[in-house]
């Protein structure tokens, strides 16, 4: 798939796996509790933006596993492409991307900088040292085809999508997010097609604790992971 027209726009839309009616996202409150939200509505020209993001762990293939997943999509690796909220709903997925941006969430636990086992998330609730997946031909199509969807849909809305970032541009606690396989292999050749732009070279939102992207990830010469 090279273009919106490689899928049509409404099969593509019948290929998702709808479930909208029983998303609940929750937010972790201090104590660690999970404590449900409902999303609130946000005009459609206020959707600027796409963020990617990995799970940073195997959540696997079963789908209910992903209804309280804060994001508006889930790519499985298979190639599953989930639907849990509509675009015009802020969810709380990106810190401060929510009020502009729609999250895409690729499960895995892949590497910040391929090949470097160090800069794998390290769940420490575990006594051994997490190991990096590859992602799969699968999840990456379904994802360049998903963010095609996304702006069109949004278009069609009377949006327009300008924005295609990552998490780690608003936050520290996310700088592999979602690392740089997913990166190169979906947010560079879109940004290409689409006229899309994560900010512009060295850039991470202004006022937040983010990294902009490295120039290991094919960001601006010179900036560090």
């Amino acid at each position: 798939m090279t273009s919106c027209e490689a899928v049509p726009f409404a099969d593509f839309e019948r290929s998702m796996f709808d479930r909208r009616l029983a998303h609940a996202p929750f937010l972790r409150g201090a104590d660690g509790k999970p404590r449900p939200y409902l999303p609130i509505p946000r005009a459609w020209a206020s959707v600027r933006g796409i963020t990617l993001h990995q799970t940073a762990c195997d959540m696997g293939e079963r789908i209910e596993r992903y209804d309280t997943i804060g994001s508006h999509f889930a790519v499985l690796r298979s190639g599953r492409v989930l639907r849990l909220s509509d675009e015009d709903r802020i969810i709380y997925h990106g810190h401060g991307w929510n009020s502009q941006c729609v999250g895409i969430e690729i499960n895995g636990l892949y590497a910040g900088v391929e090949g470097d086992p160090r800069t794998v998330w390290d769940d420490p609730s575990t006594p051994y040292r997490e190991q990096p997946q590859q992602v799969t031909p699968f999840a990456m199509e379904s994802t360049r085809q998903l963010v095609r969807w996304i702006v069109e849909n949004v278009r069609r809305h009377g949006g327009a999508v300008k924005i295609l970032c990552a998490h780690r541009q608003v936050v520290d606690s996310r700088r592999n997010d979602p690392g740089e396989a997913i990166w190169r292999q979906v947010a560079l050749p879109l940004h290409e097609e689409l006229g899309l732009s994560d900010g512009g070279a060295g850039f991470k939102l202004p006022g937040s604790t983010g990294y902009a992207i490295p120039e290991v990830w094919g960001g601006a010469k010179g900036v560090k992971y």
